[in-house]
């Protein structure tokens, strides 16, 4: 396969981390241009994985695919996740994203329709991360949308029957320092109950 564009970090715990966006990507368009990277969303992964000692794959290197839109056969990333959760019994998926600046709020939760696990984890990491220096976030939970993509928490609760959501953290969030760790120090002591 060539040289390699993501780590996986090896865990204890039944969880699986991902980061899938951290530096630049191409998704399939007719410019064949890069999308850029979801800053911090690595830091997030990489430090609850430590504090925690779940499983976490993220992004090393730019891609010339998107680990979160092409289909398993074109997809290195998508591949690796499914070796980590059959191989070490991975009882739930958190994708971790950078939010679009144009949407009005902090935190969106997408989880694959038909899956009430998955909707349960949607709720579940909702209320975890809602206290101390996040109370009173403003988190909206979606349906992933009925499309041709595959994103990787539909993929991971479809395919391999894993509950599984994507979060989408606001930027102001993920950039500055206390409001991160305080992400980070929610979302791990979630994980760790």
């Amino acid at each position: 396969m060539g040289k390699s564009v993501f780590r996986v970090i090896k865990g204890t715990v039944p969880v699986l981390l991902s980061a899938p966006h951290a530096l630049p990507h191409r998704r399939p368009s007719l410019t064949l241009s890069y999308k850029w990277g979801e800053q911090y969303t690595d830091t997030i992964v990489m430090e609850v994985c430590a504090n925690t000692g779940c499983w976490g794959i993220v992004q090393t290197d730019e891609t010339s695919f998107d680990a979160n839109y092409h289909k398993l056969e074109d997809n290195p990333y998508k591949e690796e996740i499914t070796k980590v959760v059959k191989s070490n019994k991975i009882i739930k998926f958190i994708d971790i994203h950078g939010l679009n600046d144009i949407h009005r709020y902090d935190l969106g939760v997408y989880y694959q329709s038909k899956f009430f696990n998955s909707i349960n984890l949607a709720n579940a990491v909702v209320k975890a991360v809602n206290k101390g220096k996040l109370k009173g976030i403003n988190a909206c939970i979606f349906r992933f949308e009925e499309d041709n993509q595959e994103e990787l928490g539909e993929y991971v609760a479809a395919k391999l029957r894993v509950p599984s959501v994507q979060l989408e953290i606001a930027r102001y969030i993920r950039e500055d320092e206390g409001l991160r760790n305080a992400f980070i120090e929610n979302l791990s002591s979630y994980i760790i109950v």
